[in-house]
Order: structure tokens, then sequence, then C-alpha cells
């Protein structure tokens, strides 16, 4: 190791994939070295939806009981992760029509609706084997007309140092019908293929498909620069994990800005089921107790380190 960089050695990783969370050991990391100070969770973190650059900041619905959050990089595409498109009791990503992602999102009102006609997975991802493949765990939305939301574009390369300022918001678990937002983090690493970037937001569960806000020379814009797919502890705190923009923009770039575009997934119309279809087929989940009924695409807590299931696939994963 050089002057001037820090490695994070083998860590648990914990991440907000899927019903529940699994601990794994993480890859090494390495970012210029500064001190980077982990603010306590904001005392007031909620902010207004409708204000830039929030409101290009939108609450993902799957159609299962589900949410995650996503962010709008063109007035007809938006980000968000792959693993909140998965439902792992059919063992099948979710059907494009069965989604919709809303803008301005208060206490139940909206500025903007969208509907998904079709999104694209690299197909690096396996949502059977989430952590191998985090480094791919992010997804392109088209929808289905132009939003008259002001976009936020997407960074197309990221030298992750720890100078440069950081924002994150979604719609928490916790906290559902209003935006948070973590306005003051940092980076504090990046993985060893650069494809994935460590900060120190606080992003709780549900911000999952949320971005990760770079703060442009302007200091009155911002790009994203990358989707948050997962938390990591690591020296007592706990770290934010994305996707990184760069990664994300070579894939997606022709079809920004060319609109060559391939799309696995398709809204194929009526015979296609549509999500809440897919869970009313399956009466053995609708039938339990409301408090039962895990079909939430985020976690609710954290696996404990001594729970077999923490180092094992989940019932029902391939």
């Amino acid at each position: 190791m050089t002057r001037g960089e820090i490695l994070i050695g083998p860590a648990l990783l914990r991440t907000s994939l899927a019903l529940t969370s699994i601990f794994i050991g993480a890859t090494a990391l390495q970012a210029q070295q500064r001190h980077v100070e982990f603010s306590p969770v904001p005392s007031d973190p909620v902010v207004e939806a409708n204000d830039y650059p929030w409101s290009a900041v939108g609450k993902l619905n799957n159609g299962v009981l589900g949410s995650c959050s996503a962010v709008l990089i063109s007035p007809q595409h938006a980000l968000t992760a792959a693993h909140c498109l998965y439902f792992k009791f059919t063992r099948r990503f979710l059907p494009a029509q069965s989604l919709h992602v809303v803008f301005g999102f208060e206490k139940g009102q909206f500025r903007d609706h969208l509907r998904v006609t079709a999104y694209h997975v690299p197909p690096s991802y396996d949502p059977a084997k989430p952590f191998e493949s985090l480094a791919h765990d992010w997804a392109l939305l088209v929808l289905a007309r132009e939003s008259t939301t002001k976009p936020l574009p997407i960074a197309r390369d990221v030298n992750p140092t720890a100078i440069l300022n950081l924002m994150t918001a979604g719609y928490a678990k916790r906290t559902p019908y209003r935006m948070t937002a973590d306005r003051q983090c940092h980076f504090v690493g990046r993985s060893e293929e650069n494809n994935l970037l460590y900060d120190s937001c606080h992003a709780p569960d549900g911000f999952s498909g949320g971005p990760v806000l770079l703060e442009n020379a302007d200091k009155g814009s911002y790009s994203v620069a990358g989707i948050h797919v997962g938390n990591q502890p690591w020296n007592g705190q706990l770290l934010s994990i994305s996707v990184s923009s760069g990664e994300i923009w070579r894939a997606i770039g022709p079809c920004i800005e060319k609109k060559d575009c391939r799309f696995e997934h398709v809204a194929t119309g009526p015979h296609d089921p549509t999500a809440a279809e897919v869970l009313a087929g399956l009466p053995n989940l609708v039938n339990q107790p409301a408090d039962k009924k895990q079909l939430e695409l985020t976690s609710s807590g954290p696996c404990p380190a001594n729970d077999p299931k923490c180092a094992a696939p989940a019932p029902g994963r391939q």
C-alpha cells in the first residue's frame, strides 16, 4: 500500500437486497487518504420532494407491497437497483407493467406518476448470487412518457476522493411517505475494480436504487455518482455502497445518447401477469398474517452473525 491510500481489509457486508440480510466477506477498498468525519444520523433529515435536486429522486413501487428509490437521469429514463425488480418467491424479475415511479411524493400526494414500459438489467447481474454480482446491481427504466421533472445528469467518470461533497436521498422504510436525505457526506473508498464506491452517507433500508449525488464545480448543481445498493460495517461505522455511475454509463450511454436501447423486460400486454396477479396466485403468502408477510424487497434488519442463513442462500433461491 502506498502513502495516500486507505486499504480496508475483509469485512462483513450487510446489504438491503431482499427479504433478509446476509453477511459475507467484502473486497478491499482504496481511496485518497483523508480523515472523514462520520456525521451522526441527521436530526431533521426530511427534505422537500419538489425542491431541486430532490425533485429528481422518485419512489419506485413494484406491485407486490415493496418499494425502493429511483432517480431520473433523462426525461424518459430512470435508474434504480436491479434487486428491487426481482421477486424471490417466483424466482423471476417482475413484469415491467407492475412498476411505476412517482416524483414529488409527500404524504400520499405526488407531482408526477409514470408507468414503466421496459427495463434493462445487465446480464452480469445474477439475482441468485446477489453479493457476488453486487457491482452490476443496477437497472435502467424506460418510462411511458417524458417526465416534467428536471433530470439529474449521470457522471460519466468518478474519481472518488474524500474531498468531494456528496449527498443521498430516498424513501426510507421507516418514513415511506416523506423523502429523507443526508446532505453532508464524503467518499471513503472504492473497490479494486473501481466499480463499487463506498461513502459515509446515511442510507437506511428503502434507499436501494436511490442516487449518490456529487456536487458539481459550480456549487449549484449535482450529478449522479452512483446508485445505492447496500451498506457495510467498517471500523465501527456503517459505509454506504453504490455502483459507480462510470460503470453504469458505459452500458447505458448508447441508449441515452443514440436511442440504441435494448430492454429484456418489456410490458407486453394483458396476457403477461402483473405482479399483483402473481401475488394473488400465491395463497400461502396472501393468507399469512400481516406481521408475517415479508414481501418487502428491502431488508427489515441485519441478519445475526450466528444465524446459519447468513452464510447460505435464502430459501427458494437457486
